[in-house]
């Protein structure tokens, strides 16, 4: 598993000086640095539009590194590992330059070298981006001993099908599906990675996971905060494209696929793909009734736009068209500005008569992840009454504090080549088919649209359902 360590290592990363690289890229590379999981030859390209000097680039991670963990000597060793090349992401001939420089790089650091091409840019600039890289041959290996690159890609991956199929396309021409790493952060944390480890190995679950037995799965991502900076993504964006469409979508994937043929990244794939393709899409006719949508109320002004009808919380029902689920009730939402910060997955069973009480699995992706199953207990003394108890996975007390960061394993698994942890273009294509019509029906008018206090619960922003 460690073989990674052996090979020289150059990671190009577009937009190193923009807010995911200072709040998780570059943390992540502290910290994959600091506990020796990264080749000891390696090397960080930064790329900016504007001169800008090395000691900036990291001048921030004092700041986002806990003060018992930094050590001034990982951020020196970053420092001299890596190099600022200022380019026009718009100019062919800028492209053909860096490639000069990787050459030159990675000549430096001997045979065998592998290439990531990290992309923190915003998703208008990626066709532009991936086009000019192919046609100057970043695509292609260093020398025959040398690994063919990947691409990794932040989220939004498009705003809609079409949009999404032209980034695949972009993409697949020059890259190729299998050297393309579409990043979903929130499958490379622990709870998430954990979902196909209980469910697959743990026989006490498997003969339960089914309509017959489950009454209900929600899947929810709260926070409590509003859209803070970011007002020109969210307006082109919206609740349901920034997260439910792709974060909770694929969430929903992993706890009710089918069991693959082995936990390997194809087998996966193939799973969460026919899972994906039996969610009845929602019609027309049915958006007022599946999907709910929700603006708190301070965010015309924050946007400065009152005519804005941009979601900031969106809820759909949905219905899992296969023998193994039909008849279990699925909800997914998220929203901002709500009454509290959490990810979560619930599974609710249903009650019979012999034993009427509520049993319910609830996998927590943040905050503290964990898992915690409800039982019914009886109650101390001589009463026959029974009292909802909970045994309770928590990561933290279990592994001493080892979950790690999710960006982290993210690189990790990319430097490997293992796309277990990333979507593939058939399930982000399919994903955006079942909510096309919640779109389009969405941008034409405000009809619906909820207006809510900021920390309102979501059990609040009541629908007919």
């Amino acid at each position: 598993m460690n073989d990674y360590l052996d090979q020289p290592l150059v990671i190009v990363i577009f937009g190193i000086t923009g807010d995911l690289a200072e709040r998780k890229l570059l943390p992540a590379l502290y910290h994959l640095v600091k506990h020796r999981q990264l080749p000891q030859d390696f090397r960080v390209v930064g790329i900016s539009r504007k001169h800008i000097p090395i000691s900036d680039v990291y001048k921030g991670l004092h700041d986002r590194i806990h003060a018992s963990d930094y050590d001034k000597a990982v951020v020196e060793q970053l420092h001299d590992s890596t190099v600022m090349v200022q380019m026009d992401l718009d100019t062919r001939d800028d492209y053909a330059r860096l490639l000069e420089q990787l050459r030159d790089i990675s000549g430096e650091l001997g045979p065998g070298v592998s290439r990531l091409y990290y992309l923190s840019i915003p998703a208008q600039a990626f066709v532009t981006v991936v086009h000019h890289l192919g046609e100057t041959n970043h695509h292609e290996p260093f020398g025959q001993d040398g690994e063919r690159p990947r691409l990794l890609v932040e989220k939004p991956f498009g705003y809609d099908t079409a949009s999404a199929e032209t980034l695949v396309k972009a993409a697949d021409e020059h890259f190729g599906e299998q050297q393309t790493f579409r990043i979903d952060h929130y499958l490379a944390k622990e709870t998430a990675q954990n979902i196909l480890t209980f469910r697959f190995q743990n026989p006490l679950f498997q003969t339960i996971w089914n309509s017959r037995h489950i009454e209900s799965i929600h899947i929810m991502a709260y926070e409590t905060i509003g859209i803070e900076n970011r007002v020109t993504f969210y307006e082109q964006t919206g609740a349901l494209r920034d997260i439910l469409q792709s974060h909770l979508m694929q969430l929903l994937a992993l706890i009710t696929m089918e069991k693959p043929a082995a936990l390997e990244s194809h087998d996966i794939h193939r799973s969460k793909l026919r899972l994906l393709e039996s969610i009845n899409t929602i019609s027309h006719e049915d958006v007022e009734r599946k999907a709910i949508r929700g603006q708190y109320d301070s965010y015309k002004d924050e946007v400065q736009n009152q005519h804005s009808h941009v979601e900031t919380f969106a809820r759909l029902h949905l219905k899992i068209d296969n023998e193994q689920w039909r008849g279990t009730n699925v909800m997914i939402e998220t929203g901002k500005g709500l009454h509290e910060k959490c990810t979560q997955i619930v599974v609710k069973f249903r009650p019979n008569e012999d034993a009427p009480g509520t049993n319910q699995l609830v996998f927590r992706v943040q905050p503290r992840e964990g898992i915690t199953l409800s039982l019914q207990a009886k109650r101390p003394g001589l009463s026959k009454e029974t009292e909802s108890v909970k045994m309770e996975f928590d990561y933290e007390r279990a592994f001493f504090g080892q979950t790690g960061d999710a960006y982290e394993r993210v690189i990790i698994d990319a430097v490997r080549g293992d796309q277990s942890l990333f979507a593939t273009a058939a399930e982000v294509l399919t994903s955006w088919q079942i909510v096309e019509n919640v779109l389009k029906q969405w941008s034409e008018s405000s009809k619906g649209l909820k207006i809510y206090p900021i920390g309102t619960p979501a059990s609040d922003i009541s629908d007919e359902l």
